[in-house]
């Protein structure tokens, strides 16, 4: 049954290719014939792509196998004494805290061409927004 129905497609396809050859132009023709090439032509390839991936993938699971086996890193211990964070001749080996490297207060901006009003800034940075009185 399943031989019957593939006899029968592959006629059927026979038949189709030849009736919708006959009917095409030679350009058609030619440009059906060269994607046929290209994708025969790229099937080597592709399978040769596909084994490499195939064996990479083993490689690393026979690596993975191997490194399952139980193996420990050695542990280092390293003591630092009493003394640990400063040593004596390191005057700098902790910053002083953030307060004292900030200065303090408000900040005060001037910008140069803006005019003042009785000594305080102008409230806006472009002049298109400063309101007239």
């Amino acid at each position: 049954m399943g031989r019957g129905i593939l006899i029968l497609g592959s006629i059927f396809c026979v038949a189709l290719a030849l009736v919708v050859g006959s009917r095409m132009s030679v350009d058609a023709t030619a440009l059906v014939v060269g994607v046929v090439c290209g994708v025969l032509a790229s099937i080597p390839g592709s399978l040769l792509i596909i084994w490499a991936s195939y064996r990479r993938d083993q490689m690393l699971e026979a690596k993975r196998a191997s490194d399952m086996s139980p193996h420990y890193p050695p542990i280092v211990v390293v003591n630092p004494g009493q003394n640990a964070g400063r040593q004596a001749w390191d005057s700098m080996a902790y910053p002083p805290p953030p307060s004292t490297l900030l200065p303090g207060g408000v900040r005060q901006y001037k910008v140069i061409g803006e005019t003042e009003d009785e000594g305080h800034p102008a409230q806006y940075a472009f002049a298109p927004f400063e309101r007239r009185g």
